[in-house]
């Protein structure tokens, strides 16, 4: 049975919920030993202040870290299609298809803009756009979960240059009811003289260990977006600048930003995502970070808009 996946775009005003796959990560699940609980959304505008949260969260020792390369193991489904049914370790964390109280995570909304060149041949000015936000339905935390974006024609073939090469994006905590964004950019593929048209943008969230929030010390990571700086000669690479306040005691370490753009209406019309931005973004207290997206940035978007999620994770 295929893997159900979420259409793009869909209006702020409805939720698609989708199934998680998962195995048990033997990957993630080895990491159970050290790390901490931190949420990646946006906030609203702080005061101005460098003074870590008083008093600062010491990080837990019994959640999972992500890994060197900030990706987990991708669960997979049994031959007969279902999910592998769920499965509990020492550390007592769980993994399977909902959380142990029947939460799960779902997308919101998503969308996604095509722009650039539509003849051929090729060049890096044809691509797409994509954007999307997640929240956590559960009372646990879950950790590691990845989301893939697939790129699509009207025949549900593969519009993107090179389908293989895209990697799917781990988001490495996700707090009880937090609202994470992700954002990705894809080359447009050409057919017969022609650039291939984007009908649809598939979401699919694929995999999450579960652990209860009892006795684990939890915070917000939060951001606040700053300015949005348009630059090139077709005005769609960015620099994206951002405030991150960490209440935690010590460094966490930066797997990267995800950027989500909206259009004046706030639908979601895009997104991005640096892997090296702000490797000092999590740092305890408050500090000024900035994500590089090239060829990211569609001509619709309201600059004012943009949101920022900054992904820390511990070890």
């Amino acid at each position: 049975m295929a893997t159900p996946t979420v259409n793009a775009p869909t209006s702020p005003r409805r939720r698609r919920r989708v199934i998680i796959l998962v195995t048990v990560a033997t990957a993630l699940l080895a990491m159970l030993g050290t790390g901490a609980a931190l949420a990646l959304a946006p906030a609203d505008r702080p005061p101005a202040t460098d003074a870590v949260a008083s008093p600062c969260v010491t990080p837990g020792s019994a959640v999972p870290t992500a890994s060197a390369a900030g990706s987990a193991t991708v669960p997979t489904a049994s031959a007969a299609g279902s999910a592998t049914a769920p499965a509990a370790s020492a550390a007592g964390s769980v993994v399977g298809t909902t959380s142990p109280d029947g939460g799960e995570l779902s997308i919101v909304e998503s969308g996604f803009t095509q722009f650039g060149s539509a003849a051929a041949p090729i060049t890096r000015d044809a691509v797409v756009s994509t954007g999307a936000v997640i929240v956590n339905t559960s009372g646990h935390l879950a950790y590691g979960a990845t989301v893939s974006f697939r790129v699509l024609d009207a025949e549900g073939r593969p519009a993107s240059l090179d389908p293989a090469r895209e990697q799917p994006r781990q988001i490495p905590v996700i707090l009880p009811g937090q609202q994470v964004g992700v954002g990705e950019r894809h080359w447009v593929a050409s057919r017969g003289g022609r650039r291939v048209e984007v009908a649809r943008v598939d979401v699919t969230v694929t995999g999450a260990t579960w652990l209860p929030v009892d006795g684990t010390p939890t915070a917000a990571v939060t951001t606040r977006h700053l300015d949005t700086a348009r630059y090139g000669p077709d005005s769609i690479d960015a620099t994206v600048s951002y405030e991150v306040l960490s209440p935690y005691c010590r460094e966490l370490t930066s797997t990267g930003a995800g950027i989500v753009f909206r259009d004046v209406a706030g639908v979601i019309v895009g997104g991005g995502f640096d892997p090296t931005a702000s490797r000092s973004g999590c740092l305890p207290g408050r500090h000024r970070q900035s994500a590089l997206l090239v060829r990211s940035l569609p001509p619709t978007a309201d600059d004012t808009r943009t949101e920022v999620h900054q992904y820390c994770a511990a070890g």
